[in-house]
């Protein structure tokens, strides 16, 4: 008996690579022992930089977010959504954040965390999603182009 799928709207979801002046990144203390960014998930029709802009804003008392010339951008394929079927459809932006707003980040909770780059390099199996360590090192370490990169 042959199925047929209605397509089915993308979970759209933007992940904060929050960087400090010292070049540390700001980690939440994950559930299942891991570290993860800040993120947040988007309704259909919010522009991606508008959404993160907004989330900073009202979670972490962030206006007018210094957003990294580089950004990530992740979408699962159909093949990889066969257990939800939903697609992710995800935008990585790196947001240049104060020393008061590190300290506040750091304040907010005692799992919130600030890795300096050497951390994240040998801690980079702790952090999800896979690949935020690179994509951290590759932009304070300048071996990245400006503009959009693929995550996959």
């Amino acid at each position: 008996m042959a199925t047929s799928h209605a397509p089915s709207v993308a979970d759209r979801r933007v992940l904060l690579l929050l960087l400090d002046n010292q070049k540390r990144l700001m980690l939440c203390g994950g559930c299942c022992g891991g570290w993860t960014v800040p993120q947040a998930l988007l309704a259909a029709g919010i522009d991606f930089e508008d959404g993160a802009a907004q989330y900073l804003a009202e979670r972490f008392h962030i206006e007018n977010p210094r957003f990294g010339s580089l950004y990530g951008v992740h979408e699962t394929r159909e093949s990889d959504c066969w257990e939800h079927d939903q697609r992710t459809v995800s935008h990585v932006f790196i947001v240049r954040i104060s020393a008061k707003e590190s300290n506040s980040f750091q304040a907010m909770s005692l799992s919130h965390a600030r890795w300096e780059i050497s951390e994240l390099k040998t801690r980079h199996r702790d952090i999800s999603p896979e690949g935020v360590a690179l994509l951290v090192s590759g932009y304070v370490e300048g071996w990245l182009p400006d503009g959009p990169i693929s995550l996959y």
